[in-house]
């Protein structure tokens, strides 16, 4: 059993379709997950967030639409890199190690949830 003392819990919409590509490491999916964090109606906050996965959950991303219902659980992993002009970029993305479907029950839209 594997102890991880770094992890992230996500609940969110899928912004767009992963995008899925087979490197040299393996399949790779990497996608945006819209995440509500408080608020209501017009005025409510959602975050966009940058999840990666590997194999078989890269390829379990295959046929997910926009919109669908995820949970995501993983860590949170900051990359570096370096452009052309030689300018420093940072990026912070989750790194997927569960990823499923949330089926609960939509008893309809409420303010509290613009999902």
């Amino acid at each position: 059993m594997s102890v991880y003392n770094d992890f992230v819990f996500l609940k969110g919409n899928l912004g767009k379709p992963a995008e899925i590509k087979e490197t040299k490491a393996g399949t790779v999916a990497r996608f945006s997950l819209a995440v509500y964090q408080n608020g209501k109606g017009q005025e409510a906050i959602t975050s966009w967030e940058t999840i990666i996965a590997w194999h078989d959950l890269a390829r379990g991303m295959l046929g997910l639409e926009k919109g669908a219902r995820l949970i995501v659980i993983g860590s949170l992993q900051t990359r570096k890199y370096e452009l052309e002009d030689g300018s420093k970029r940072y990026v912070a993305e989750i790194n997927a190690r569960e990823i499923g479907l949330d089926i609960a029950v939509d008893k309809g839209q409420t303010d509290e949830d613009p999902f």
